[in-house]
């Protein structure tokens, strides 16, 4: 493989949950001290980004690699050749969780997601947690109404998204949403669209050979609810392929 390696978190990203997913990534990429960039983009409507960078420096120092905060929190900012500028030595690109559509919003045909997209074409690991990892799908879910108090959707729709998994829609947090839930959202499914559910504090890595999960829970393919797969932490499958990453 020459592109670096795609991964897609349930959630989790920068705990405890993660530090053996991670430390097995880090020792992957062979640098004698990796340089991980932390991009918070999908919290910029939020008042969060500086600690999920914050997060991520001290999560990854303890496992003795550098990071840099990528600030880009809009579209304005994706425009910006400084924060192009700031992942041009990373080894690994990671974007953390927040609002799956402001992410796709203010990532889509930019200059930054086109530099994120070189980058991990020269090899550099790229993750997305959460909305991270749903923006990596040819659709993605997204909340309109936001979140009730228990943290589920009131409302939920479909929208294109960055495209990297083709026919895959990526749906986190999976083990925390109630069955009823997703039984009620079937209808929204895009037609040809496989559904991948990861659960919390769980991962896919992507593979020579196939897709690993890592972490506590599973991840699952979907063709309908009636007709999926459910691959537990540990297993190796694959079915899911990466559109190789555009030069333009």
């Amino acid at each position: 493989m020459t592109r670096g390696r795609l991964v897609l978190c349930g959630s989790g990203e920068f705990t405890r949950a993660m530090v053996d997913v991670d430390r097995g990534i880090l020792a992957d990429i062979g640098a004698r001290r990796a340089h991980v960039a932390i991009v918070p983009t999908a919290a910029g409507l939020e008042d969060t980004p500086k600690a999920w960078i914050e997060m991520g420096a001290a999560h990854f120092a303890a496992l003795g690699a550098e990071t840099t905060g990528v600030m880009v929190l809009n579209r304005a900012d994706a425009e910006d050749p400084r924060h192009s500028a700031a992942i041009a030595a990373a080894d690994w690109i990671y974007f953390s969780g927040g609002k799956p559509g402001h992410l796709v919003d203010a990532l889509a045909g930019t200059p930054f997601w086109s530099a994120v997209l070189a980058r991990h074409r020269e090899g550099a690991v790229l993750a997305g947690s959460s909305a991270g990892a749903m923006m990596l799908g040819s659709r993605t879910f997204h909340f309109p109404d936001g979140l009730d108090d228990r943290g589920i959707p009131r409302r939920v729709a479909t929208r294109a998204a960055l495209g990297l998994l083709p026919g895959i829609l990526v749906a986190p947090h999976f083990d925390a949403v109630p069955v009823e839930w997703w039984q009620s959202s079937v209808h929204i499914w895009p037609e040809g669209q496989r559904m991948l559910g990861i659960d919390e504090d769980t991962a896919i890595v992507e593979r020579a050979d196939g897709w690993s999960v890592l972490g506590k829970g599973r991840a699952m393919v979907f063709r309908s609810l009636d007709d999926h797969d459910v691959h537990r932490s540990g297993a190796l499958f694959d079915g899911i392929r990466v559109a190789e990453p555009s030069r333009t």
